[in-house]
């Protein structure tokens, strides 16, 4: 009945748009827990923290996981709704999906009514139970096909994460795997469903509306979701995704081929990660195509073999070096390059090294953003830090490559990374630390490194500032001057650069003030501190309370730090007017100052007056401009007229005065630190702040009244204890204008006799303040008068009350008759006359008016004779006679230390040493008055003085230094070669006695300025009494640079007419007269200068840079100034370089030899071989040549004897250093074959090396020495230098040279060279065990030959060195005793590690051990039982060839001495183990 039915009443059903969502009303807990699940969905998918500026497309692209990649699409909770609420399916696909338990309707991702398992499941079931099973497979393949259209809405919640609402659960979650993973899961759809997906990728990708549709429509790409799939089926069909991926990358759009590169780690197997790359390098010929970001991060996760990095590594290097790669993606490029340490072998880490310095080294030159981009920098560099901490071969070799740079290929770099090596390993920081201090001893770096450093890395270097701070508080204490200079130089640097560190650099500076452990430490911090304050005042400023507790460590100063700590101090106190003051800091000072000048012990009360000193120039400076000619004419006389803080200056003077009334050494520092002070201000505009006027008006009124008063006298001399007076050297002339009315300048006088030898009660009074008085009197008048000292010029040429007899042609036998009271006060007048003439002579020297200037030469004249002839009767002196003080900055203690000794009188004359003991006047009173002794002698001849041409001055010659005006004489006076002067040259030219008195005197304030601490504490001091700051004389001295090198010029000239007159003979009798002698100390002291001005460490600083630039081409002639302003200073410098290397022929004195190799080194290193002239190893190779013939010649002293001596050895050293630096081994081999030739010369006496006259048997270890240092150095240089040649040849030439050495020690038996050969033995055979071992193994298989023959002359080395030992021991030679341990134990090693390596390449028989009769050097037996072993090859056999069958694994040190005890064949006394072996060894 029902078969027959017709079926066109049956009502269709109704059309479903699967595109459209049912909306079903939900209840408003269920609205609350979707609100929760959507929070805790948008947390979790935000923790791979994806970066914002990826496309929306590509946000997927850089998971690296299966689960977060599948959480990419959007995602929310339905709720709990019953699957009655789902709509009806529409195909047989979504039955499926319905009757699996997935509700299909609700918002945009599916609902899972049960977890995936029994998904899986339920699906697996209802095709195995429906029958058509074949037909309902491909029925679902269909719908599923339609399901991942474009323009189906199911495709995207069929590709994304699901939410599952199990029955009876309470808790609604997300899952993260897609429904389409379920079907993965079933093994007959995993085929269908893999066809379809792959079909639609291919689709999706070459399909452009189809991306543009989706870009224009607002939807995520379903492409990334679709790839995503893949990952679940890449081990089992990683050839058929391969193939069908790479055709579908090949026609590919952009976008579509990102995706697919971006999801390339996880949808290729491992296995095609190669095959993909070159499909890559095959598609994008360009670089810049290649290295997308998004390409670079994925090749970054790529398992790819060595040959294909090596091909990346490459085009990276050529990307980045191009300059087209964005900063962005740079650090992920070295991220790429990195990935060469997973291969972790030698040559692949050590060409990484190499590629990244390369690439870094072209950034430092290419003008590039990184800089100035701190995310990518930071990023960059953390990357790499990431990979010295993986990888510990990368970190040991990156350490051993830094180490064994080359002088010029040292660049800023190089520190960042050893920065951060220390930062990975703190363990290791001493050994960096010491690479970087050798270097800069060797001055290979220089503080210029920083600057580069924050020129390219600021960020970096910011972010490890303290590491860099640590090592540079380290430098701080080096005694090595370059090292201190380099911190010293890096503090001001740091400081200036970045303020979040200033009170960190203030903290370890006031520590290293603190450190009681080193004098010269609390210096250099003082120093440095002072400079910060000058150079970056607001900084310091905002500082100031740091600086409070230094005001507690001023009883342990010196004073001369002293001096340091309260200048910067005061400054901090009462700073510039612009700044802020600090009131706590300025009460505590007070008290402090106030405290000290009342104490009773006298170092203290110095100190007091130092700071006051330094309290008056910071109080009293609140004037803007000088003092104007309309205030010339002004008076302040009372003190109550001044105000404000110049009143404050001046009752701080009133004070300090009235504390020290009783005490003449004390007055006179008071004065001398106030002239030191004011002079310092006045000439060098430190600041723009003035003293206060009336001030200056008031002290220069009471300071020239109490001079004149006390001082100057009128009054007739007579004769004092026997002495007679007189008025002498009166220079003083009148003009025609005023001959009537000042007349009575001619009659005044200096009444210095008088006071020395009758001294008045008064300490204001005592000739110990007459000196330091006038220096403050002439200070002021400059200040007032605007640089004028007319008002005293009388005082320059007055005459002076001296001893009658002084200027008598017999004053010596005259002399010889006083009795030694008398004799050691006609001394003291002497030496305070003197000081009178080098005070006034430094005052006027500045004054323009003729015959002022003419004056003033007359009286340097004088004072050269006057000098001689106390010179003279020094010699003559009692033995004890102490010349009066000529500075009074000892403390107590150094006073203490200077004392005679008791019995001096027994000491040679000229023996005692200097103090500050004040002649007695009551012991001179009692004495009676002696008759006039000079009318009984008789006439005798002339006193002939011999001049000292290498030392101007004595240890008793200690005069009061001049000031740095004379410079102007320089400047300004005509030079002429003539000795003596004629009578119509004299106040007119400077002679050669004058040109010498007036450099020794400049010479030896540049050394105190430049070397500071590094010359003798007393001299230093007295010297920078008038240069408180070398900057000071350095910008004073440019302008006599021009003059003195035309006096240099005319100098050469004259010793090289005579040069040819005598036919170069060097040992020719003219050479040596008086007056040649003065020509050649003048042209020493010229090179010397040079030598010292450009060896300033300051020229480093670029505010000295101009100054630098101008010093250099004002020593060419005039008229190429102007060309030269144009050049570099580096080109300048190269062309200087040139010139005083062609003064080689004219230097004849030792020392000027190495004044000249000091300053052509100094030239060098303004030279950038970049853009200099010439190259910079040129001029490296010129420097080496140029000390050569120096070594070369025969020297003679300026008395025509060969020079010896201590002094000769140290300067012979220096040359034998500049010799041999940096040398080749060409250089060396030569230098060897001539020793080893001549080195039996040395055997007679008195016989000298005839290629080196210089050295004989005594001095012959200097040369010796520095052949020993050159060999090792020159071997560790190359050790750490990367070449692709025969290495064994640098071992090989290496022991050549050493038994080169070994050949000269046996012929020349000096024990001396005996442990300089052993010490360096020892470190070749150390650097023998650490890096050419491992060479060896290549060797014994390539060329048998070479290594038999190497080891048989190591032999030779070792077999003497074993005799050394022995006969060391026998004697007892403690010296190379101490070695023995260290070098047995170096042998032992090695000696197990060459019998390892030549078994491990069955080798047996070409090794034998055994032992060796012990000798001393002549070969003769030693009786005493000594026990040695000793390696010894067999000569008789040859090393076979290689034995294919051999394992060649490399042996560590532990396993080579166990391999080598186990095969060591027995010996008659038995086996013996290691530990036997080494107790007995030598």
């Amino acid at each position: 009945m029902y078969r027959n039915r017709k079926k066109r009443n049956q009502k269709p059903l109704n059309a479903i748009d699967e595109n459209d969502t049912i909306k079903i009303p939900r209840h408003e807990d269920t609205s609350k827990d979707e609100a929760n699940t959507e929070v805790s969905i948008e947390f979790m998918s935000s923790e791979e923290n994806i970066p914002a500026s990826q496309e929306h497309t590509q946000r997927f692209l850089s998971q690296h996981s299966t689960i977060l990649a599948a959480t990419l699409g959007r995602t929310q909770s339905s709720g709990r709704n019953g699957l009655g609420t789902s709509r009806q399916p529409n195909s047989f696909f979504e039955l499926v999906l319905i009757r699996s338990g997935v509700q299909l309707d609700q918002g945009d991702t599916f609902v899972l009514s049960c977890d995936h398992v029994s998904i899986v499941s339920k699906l697996r079931d209802i095709f195995l139970r429906a029958p058509g099973y074949a037909d309902k497979v491909e029925t679902f393949k269909t719908g599923l096909n339609l399901a991942l259209s474009s323009k189906s809405k199911m495709a995207q919640k069929l590709l994304s994460g699901c939410t599952v609402d199990a029955a009876g659960e309470e808790q609604i979650y997300q899952s993260q795997n897609s429904i389409f993973m379920n079907f993965l899961m079933i093994d007959f759809l995993r085929e269908p469903c893999l066809e379809v997906l792959l079909n639609k990728i291919e689709e999706m990708a070459t399909s452009e509306d189809l991306l543009s549709g989706q870009a224009v429509g607002g939807g995520i790409s379903l492409l990334p979701l679709m790839l995503a799939q893949l990952r679940y089926m890449t081990l089992s069909h990683s050839e058929e995704i391969y193939k069908r991926i790479e055709r579908v990358f090949n026609n590919a759009h952009q976008s579509a081929r990102l995706d697919i590169i971006n999801n390339a780690e996880f949808v290729l197997d491992a296995s095609k990660h190669d095959e993909f790359v070159d499909l890559l390098i095959i598609n994008y010929s360009s670089n810049e195509e290649l290295f997308h970001m998004t390409t670079v991060q994925t090749l970054s996760n790529l398992s790819l073999s060595p040959g294909v990095q090596s091909r990346l590594c490459g085009r990276i290097l050529e990307f980045i070096t191009s300059g087209c790669c964005p900063e962005t993606t740079m650090p992920h490029c070295i991220r790429l390059l990195l990935n060469l340490l997973k291969t972790d072998t030698d040559e692949s880490v050590r060409q990484l090294i190499v590629s990244l310095r390369e690439i870094f080294n072209w950034y430092q030159g290419a003008n590039s953003n990184l800089a100035n981009d701190k995310k990518s920098q930071l990023e960059l560099f953390e990357f790499l830090k990431l990979g010295l901490i993986r990888s510990q071969r990368f970190y040991q070799l990156w350490q051993r490559s830094i180490s064994g740079l080359r002088s010029n290929a040292f660049k800023s770099f190089d520190l960042i990374m050893l920065l951060l090596l220390i930062d990975v390993n703190e363990d290791n920081s001493m050994y960096i630390e010491n690479i970087l201090r050798r270097r800069i001893k060797l001055e290979y770096i220089t503080v210029e490194i920083l600057e580069e450093v924050k020129l390219h890395y600021p960020h970096i270097l910011e972010q490890n500032i303290s590491i860099l701070m640590h090592l540079l508080h380290g430098f701080m204490r080096e005694k090595n001057r370059a090292v201190s200079d380099f911190a010293k130089s890096a503090y001001g640097m740091l400081f200036k650069i970045f303020d979040s560190i200033q009170k960190s650099i203030l903290k370890k500076l006031l520590e290293l003030t603190c450190d009681k452990s080193a004098n010269h430490l609390t210096t250099t911090a003082l120093n440095l501190l002072r400079e910060l304050q000058c150079k970056n005042p607001k900084g310091v400023q905002n500082c100031a309370m740091l600086l409070i507790p230094l005001l507690d460590r001023l009883s342990d100063l010196t004073l001369s730090q002293t001096r340091l700590a309260m200048d910067l101090l005061c400054h901090v106190a009462f700073p510039d007017p612009k700044l802020t003051e600090c009131v706590q800091l300025q009460e505590q000072i007070d008290m402090v100052v106030k405290k000290q000048l009342i104490n009773r012990d006298d170092s203290v009360k110095k100190q007091g007056i130092i700071g006051c000193v330094q309290l008056v120039d910071a109080v009293g400076r609140i004037e803007s401009n000088e003092i104007q000619p309309d205030d010339f004419v002004s008076r302040v006389d009372n003190i109550d007229m001044l105000q404000g803080r110049g009143k404050m200056a001046s009752n701080l003077i009133i004070i300090t005065q009235s504390s020290i009334i009783n005490n003449a050494e004390l007055m006179a520092l008071f004065f001398e630190e106030l002239a030191n002070v004011f002079y310092d201000r006045c000439t060098n505009n430190e600041n723009s702040c003035h003293l206060d006027k009336d001030l200056v008006i008031w002290l220069c009124e009471v300071m020239t009244f109490r001079f004149q008063s006390i001082f100057v006298t009128e009054d007739e001399p007579d004769t004092i204890k026997g002495i007679q007076l007189e008025y002498q050297k009166n220079i003083n002339e009148l003009d025609d204008s005023n001959i009537e009315t000042e007349t009575e300048v001619l009659k005044i006088g200096i009444n210095i006799s008088k006071l020395v030898l009758a001294p008045k009660n008064q300490a204001s009074e005592s000739i110990y303040v007459m000196a330091p008085l006038f220096n403050l009197v002439s200070v002021l008048h400059n200040l007032r008068y605007q640089y004028s000292l007319e008002s005293i010029n009388a005082l320059l040429g007055c005459a002076i009350v001296l001893p009658k007899f002084i200027d008598d042609g017999n004053y010596l036998a005259i002399y010889d008759n006083f009795s030694e009271d008398q004799q050691k006060a006609v001394l003291t007048i002497c030496f305070h006359t003197i000081n009178w003439m080098r005070v006034t002579i430094s005052a006027f020297t500045s004054q323009k008016h003729p015959a002022t200037r003419s004056r003033v030469l007359l009286r340097l004249d004088e004072l050269i004779h006057l000098e001689q002839k106390v010179k003279t009767l020094l010699k003559h002196a009692p033995l004890d006679f102490v010349p009066p003080p000529y500075q009074f900055l000892s403390n107590a203690k150094q006073m203490g230390a200077k004392q005679t000794h008791p019995n001096a009188r027994t000491l040679p004359a000229g023996r005692g040493e200097h103090n500050e003991t004040v002649m007695d006047p009551c012991a001179m009173a009692n004495q009676s008055t002696l008759p006039d002794m000079t009318m009984r002698l008789g006439p005798c001849k002339t006193i002939k003085n011999k001049i000292d041409f290498e030392h101007l001055y004595s240890h008793q010659e200690k005069y009061r230094p001049m000031g740095a005006g004379i410079i102007i004489l320089l400047v300004e006076q005509k030079f002429t070669l003539n000795y003596p002067l004629e009578s119509d040259q004299v106040g007119h030219f400077l002679g050669l006695s004058e040109f010498r008195f007036l450099l020794v005197d400049l010479v030896q304030k540049l050394e105190a300025a430049v070397l500071g601490q590094h010359t003798d504490a007393t001299d230093a001091d007295s010297q920078l009494l008038h240069v408180s700051k070398p900057e000071y004389l350095i910008n004073d001295l440019h302008t006599c640079l021009p003059e003195v090198n035309k006096n240099l010029i005319i100098l050469a000239q004259a010793i090289d007419e005579q040069m040819a007159q005598v036919n170069n003979v060097y040992s020719n009798l003219d050479l040596f007269k008086e007056r040649f002698n003065y020509v050649k100390a003048c042209f020493g002291l010229c090179i010397r200068l040079f030598a010292l001005y450009f060896a300033w460490n300051e020229w480093t600083d670029k505010s000295h840079a101009d100054l630098l630039h101008k010093s250099l081409y004002m020593l060419m002639p005039a008229d190429q100034w102007r060309a030269l302003r144009k050049q570099t200073v580096s080109k300048v410098a190269s062309q200087i370089f040139d010139y005083f290397i062609k003064y080689e022929k004219s230097v004849l004195t030792l020392s000027t030899t190495v004044q000249l190799h000091r300053l052509v080194c100094s030239l060098s290193k303004f030279c950038d071989s970049d853009d200099s002239s010439q190259p910079r190893f040129q001029q490296a190779e010129d420097t080496r040549d140029l000390c050569e013939k120096f070594l070369r010649r025969k020297w003679f002293n300026f008395t025509g004897n060969l020079e010896k001596g201590s002094q000769c050895n140290i300067y012979l050293d220096e040359l034998v250093k500049g010799f041999l630096k940096s040398s080749l081994y060409d250089r060396q081999k030569n230098l060897l074959h001539a020793l080893k030739q001549e080195c039996m010369l040395l055997n007679t006496k008195d016989k000298s090396l005839n290629s080196y006259p210089n050295f004989k048997k005594a001095n012959f270890p200097i040369l010796f020495r520095g052949v020993c240092e050159v060999l090792v150095n020159t071997l560790s240089v190359q050790l750490g230098v990367d070449t692709d040649g025969d290495r064994f040849k640098l071992w090989e030439s290496t022991v050549d040279l050493l038994n080169g050495l070994l050949n000269i020690v046996q012929k020349v038996e000096q024990p001396r060279n005996f442990s300089l050969f052993l010490k360096h033995s020892l470190m070749f055979l150390k650097q023998l065990l650490q890096h050419g071992v491992p060479l060896l193994e290549t060797i014994v298989r390539e060329d048998p030959t070479r290594l038999t023959k190497f080891l048989h002359e190591l032999q030779n080395v070792t077999r003497f060195l074993h005799q050394l030992c022995c006969h060391s021991k026998l004697i007892k030679n403690t010296a190379i005793i101490s070695y023995i341990p260290s070098l047995r134990e170096t042998i032992e090693v090695l000696v197990f590690r060459v019998k390892a390596l030549l078994a491990a390449n069955n080798c047996h028989s070409a090794f034998h051990m055994g032992n060796i009769i012990n000798r001393d050097l002549h070969g003769d037996a030693i009786t005493t039982p000594v026990g040695s072993i000793i390696s010894e090859e067999n000569s008789d056999e040859d090393i076979p060839e290689d034995d294919a069958s051999v394992d060649e694994t490399i042996m560590t040190d532990e396993m080579a001495g166990i391999s080598s005890s186990s095969i060591r064949p027995s010996t008659s006394g038995g086996s013996r183990s290691k530990s036997s072996s080494r107790s007995k060894c030598f």
